[in-house]
């Protein structure tokens, strides 16, 4: 079934976000003026163990394109994932992104055929944030996402031939995001909560990611970070035999190296 998205009601929230964006940062201005930072840099490689739900369409077939956390290190190529942050108190960059070569197993909705699916997939996102205060912070930014896909799908007991299809998407979603976080420990521990949604229609029909994570810092430069990601998106295009289909929840823990310089 098919999500009706209320467009009026999600304009008046993207608004609504907007103007208490803008509203804050004037009264933010208005504090107490605080002195110019150096910028500080944070890199972090990270491992994601996911597990894969929701349906690939290809062509005008779809698929499932469940898997579980076993099934995707069992059929995984190939994967990389590294955050990147540049901060000076105030304002800060980030850049996020992974790639993923993978297959996957399923059936048809239709006659419950066998169904193989080969995806790549590369997502880089890129934001600039402002700090409203001691633990928020605020900003947009956007996310280009490319998915090269391929279905294979089994001859039927009977009469119906196999199929190979492939397709290649890239598109860009727009994103609002923020982030709450807190230290404690004298400053060795941290623990929040990075989100950003998007799409809006204009890549995506919708995306989000959901992030809560900790962090220890063992020294000026060493951290080890855990988080547990939740990174949905539905994305459509096309009709009938070239209708492409990405509606999927890639969702589970992750662990980082992370390095401040």
């Amino acid at each position: 079934m098919k999500t009706k998205l209320n467009k009026f009601n999600f304009s008046v929230l993207v608004i609504s976000i907007f103007l208490l964006v803008f509203y804050t940062l004037p009264l933010s201005a208005q504090e107490e003026a605080v002195k110019e930072k150096n910028w500080n840099f944070i890199a972090a490689p990270y491992l994601l163990f996911p597990n894969m739900s929701g349906e690939i369409t290809v062509k005008g077939l779809p698929a499932d394109a469940s898997a579980s956390t076993e099934d995707i290190f069992n059929n995984l190529d190939l994967g990389g994932m590294l955050y990147f942050e540049a901060n000076n108190g105030k304002w800060a960059i980030i850049l996020d992104g992974y790639y993923v070569d993978l297959g996957a197993e399923g059936v048809t909705p239709l006659l419950s055929r066998k169904a193989t699916i080969n995806l790549k997939q590369l997502a880089v996102t890129v934001a600039g944030m402002y700090r409203l205060n001691s633990w928020a912070e605020v900003g947009i930014g956007g996310r280009i996402n490319s998915i090269s896909s391929a279905l294979t799908i089994a001859p039927g007991e009977y009469v119906l031939p196999g199929s190979e299809l492939s397709m290649d998407e890239t598109w860009f979603d727009p994103l609002i995001v923020a982030r709450f976080m807190t230290r404690f420990n004298e400053s060795k521990w941290r623990l929040g909560i990075h989100a950003g949604f998007g799409g809006f229609g204009i890549g995506s029909t919708y995306a989000y990611q959901i992030n809560p994570f900790a962090g220890y810092q063992f020294s000026k430069l060493f951290e080890v970070a855990v988080a547990y990601r939740w990174d949905a998106m539905k994305y459509e295009k096309g009709s009938g035999t070239d209708l492409f289909v990405y509606d999927v929840l890639l969702q589970g823990p992750s662990l980082g190296i992370v390095f401040h310089f």
